[in-house]
């Protein structure tokens, strides 16, 4: 992992001597995201859930698996058909995740250590006092220290990646590679001003 994050393209010119191995790429990918879900539940544990069905914490662990699968798919398929790297396109992006695996670990301190802070009453059955409601819990988690924490890692986390991503594409399809990770950079950047707009910053 060290190897990753600090010498990317050494990590990857290893990689090329073995068959492809997408999912384990994918793997790094999961525990990224599991992390990063678990510590915004753990954040907001003394709000009242959104979730109107269930436990938000089931919800997390179940969604987690199906949302990295998702976005890892997304993302690999594009780097894939950009820079001509085939399958390894899959195993550059999950292993670009490594930075957001390791943050994930502090957002962990950091949701233990600052949960958000607000009143917000239990969340109403009416469809139009929800939507009421729903601005109150995003104003009280886009005000919270966490959330500030969470976007500075999250900007470090993109930008990082993307150096892995450009890395990796170096090893693999380097004629594209500043093609392919500059697309992987924007399409991060592009989601990563959406989530912030979700929560009202």
């Amino acid at each position: 992992m060290t190897e990753v994050l600090f010498q990317p393209q050494a990590f990857f010119e290893k990689l090329r001597e073995r068959p492809p191995r997408v999912w384990a790429a994918y793997g790094v990918y999961l525990l990224a995201t599991l992390l990063t879900g678990v510590a915004s539940q753990l954040a907001v544990r003394a709000l009242a859930s959104p979730v109107p069905l269930g436990n938000p914490w089931i919800w997390t662990l179940l969604g987690a698996p199906l949302a990295a699968l998702v976005m890892w798919g997304i993302f690999g398929f594009v780097v894939m058909l950009i820079s001509g790297a085939g399958s390894r396109a899959y195993e550059v992006v999950g292993w670009a995740a490594a930075p957001s695996l390791v943050f994930g670990l502090v957002l962990l301190a950091a949701g233990a250590l600052f949960p958000v802070q607000g009143t917000v009453p239990p969340a109403p059955s009416e469809p139009a006092q929800l939507a009421e409601w729903m601005k109150s819990y995003q104003a009280a988690v886009q005000a919270s220290t966490f959330t500030q924490i969470s976007r500075t890692l999250a900007l470090l986390a993109l930008l990082w990646s993307s150096w892995i991503v450009y890395a990796g594409l170096g090893v693999f399809a380097r004629a594209r590679a500043a093609l392919g990770a500059g697309v992987y950079l924007l399409l991060q950047l592009v989601l990563y001003l959406l989530g912030n707009m979700r929560l009202g910053g």
